[in-house]
């Protein structure tokens, strides 16, 4: 299992930059010392924190893990909600996470396709086992109680989900930028293509859970 490691209020705000660096010029494109100058800071104090560019990569990413995690037991824990409003926030957690995150996605996404051994490629792989087993353990609490199918494929349920959110938020980025649209008006179409998105996924999978005749 991977540490969860506390960060202090100077590497946030140097592990931020990093990630708007790496998501942006790529990882093998940026040094620490880009890091450094836009966190207006001095090499020594990046190396003194993270030692290195590759492990500052891997902070960024125990970072993220820490929160999903903690987001994701929030949900499971709650005893008062029935199996289907976990699901739906479970929904609702992964649109605001993806939302609010698009350079750790647009990052992981990149870096998932170029890494094939190492200590970053088992934490994205740790993280998306972790992430694939709390969907599961709510899945199985429907299925305990009566209320969902007993034939549901999880991994296919997340990859869906998952690839939705990345899908429209890609789609809603393009389309903003081919149009002559004020910065308000780009938020407000932002926000109406993510609120449609979570009403449309709440829908069709509470329909998959439920529903036998969809197998």
């Amino acid at each position: 299992m991977t540490e969860m490691v506390q960060y202090n209020e100077k590497q946030q705000q140097i592990m931020a930059i990093a990630l708007r660096l790496f998501a942006e010029n790529g990882y093998d494109k940026t040094s620490i010392r880009d890091i450094a100058r836009e966190a207006e800071v001095n090499v020594a104090m990046v190396s003194y924190y993270f030692g290195s560019k590759d492990k500052l990569l891997e902070a960024v990413f125990i970072n993220h893990f820490k929160f999903i995690r903690s987001a994701f037991k929030t949900i499971l824990n709650q005893r008062n909600d029935s199996a289907t409003e976990k699901v739906s926030k479970i929904i609702d957690m992964f649109v605001d996470m993806l939302a609010d995150r698009q350079l750790f996605h647009r990052l992981m996404i990149r870096e998932s396709g170029i890494l094939k051994q190492g200590p970053l490629f088992d934490m994205i792989k740790e993280m998306k086992t972790v992430n694939r087993r709390l969907v599961e353990k709510a899945v199985k609490n429907g299925q305990r109680l009566g209320v969902f199918r007993t034939d549901v494929d999880v991994f296919f349920m997340s990859s869906v989900l998952i690839g939705s959110v990345h899908q429209n938020m890609a789609n809603t980025r393009y389309e903003l930028e081919h149009r002559n649209i004020t910065e308000e008006q780009r938020e407000t179409i932002k926000h109406e293509r993510t609120e449609t998105l979570r009403t449309h996924l709440k829908r069709m999978f509470i329909a998959y859970l439920t529903d036998p005749s969809n197998v």
